[in-house]
């Protein structure tokens, strides 16, 4: 397992996933020295993009059981920056679609809405 997806499992804050019928919730605590800060920005640190997207990935994967990959991000927005400290949820709804499958997530940060995304994943043996 790499450092960055240690360090997404390692935020998560324990006992806060809610797994329903069409949505799965997890809350996340990324400290100072999360490895995902490192170089952005020093001074001022955001949660980059990429981790936001990782954060969902990991936890599919955990909940799937199976390894997965990003194949695509059909739709992103950022609308504020994640720092370092701050409570974040992270909700995704699983979307089967004829090409595989989709997972459109959610981030928020004191309920407001941090990010919104939709990632389209495959298994990994699935991936030529």
């Amino acid at each position: 397992m790499n450092t960055l997806r240690q360090g997404i499992e390692a935020a998560a804050i324990r006992g806060s996933t809610s797994v329903g019928p069409d949505t799965v919730v997890r809350r996340y605590r990324f400290s100072p020295d999360f490895v995902g800060f490192s170089g952005h920005f020093p001074g001022d640190a955001i949660l980059p993009a990429i981790v936001q997207l990782q954060a969902v990935v990991a936890l599919v994967q955990e909940l799937a059981g199976t390894p997965l990959r990003l194949v695509a991000v059909p739709s992103a927005k950022f609308l504020a920056p994640v720092r370092p400290g701050e409570d974040v949820e992270v909700r995704y709804r699983h979307c089967s679609t004829a090409g595989g499958n989709r997972y459109d997530a959610t981030l928020t940060v004191a309920d407001r809405t941090v990010s919104s995304f939709s990632l389209e994943l495959a298994v990994e043996k699935d991936i030529a």
